[in-house]
């Protein structure tokens, strides 16, 4: 299910389209890039749409690197002691979970999650409610990837700071797309926006004018 079914010519049209809390998954992201990290964020709402957890990507921050890091284990961190409130929860990411983070989505009950784009490392993933009836029954509601250009800025966006294992998928499974990953990155090198808004504006002819 696509969450953009309409593509925007004008950075600031698709960004006025979309809600709050994607707003601030992308900011988050774009902090985590900004600091030198992987560009992922992630925003967690109660059932009201009200934002009560938020994290960026921290693999790598320069302060102080933490393994388990990842943006989605950031914004889980703010969900109450009871899981029935959490059912009630959605978790925005911008990109799509990883083996780990779908694991805690799963163990805390979250209803719903939303993302981005997918994650080339661990495409397939998606497929683990086929494995019995207890996963399945268990498994948020997903809904996902962006469409147009802000989906391709979801996708990209995670591979600009690194040569690690997400670039290596993206150039086996969308090598276009990681061609495209360097080239937004080298232009983005001379001048670093102090925002997502901002960022976009100087890179939307390279995620418009794309093929996946």
């Amino acid at each position: 299910m696509t969450v953009e079914p309409r593509r925007y010519e004008d950075p600031h049209e698709a960004w006025a389209a979309l809600d709050t809390p994607w707003h601030k998954a992308l900011e988050m992201a774009w902090e985590s890039y900004r600091a030198g990290g992987v560009g992922v964020g992630a925003i967690l709402t109660d059932s009201g749409g009200r934002i009560i957890g938020q994290g960026r990507n921290q693999r790598f921050a320069s302060a102080s690197p933490r393994l388990l890091a990842h943006a989605e284990m950031e914004a889980l961190a703010a969900l109450p002691p009871g899981k029935d409130r959490a059912h009630d929860a959605v978790l925005y990411t911008t990109l799509h979970p990883c083996p780990m983070c779908l694991g805690a989505v799963v163990v805390a009950r979250i209803g719903q999650v939303r993302f981005g784009a997918f994650d080339p490392t661990w495409l397939g993933i998606e497929q683990l409610p086929d494995l019995n009836e207890e996963v399945r029954r268990r498994w948020p509601a997903v809904t996902g990837p962006l469409a147009g250009p802000l989906g391709e800025w979801a996708a990209v966006l995670p591979a600009l700071n690194t040569n690690g294992s997400l670039l290596q998928a993206m150039e086996t499974v969308a090598p276009q797309r990681a061609h495209r990953a360097r080239t937004i990155s080298h232009r983005l090198e001379a001048n670093h926006p102090d925002t997502t808004s901002q960022a976009l504006e100087q890179v939307w002819d390279l995620l418009t004018n794309c093929d996946q």
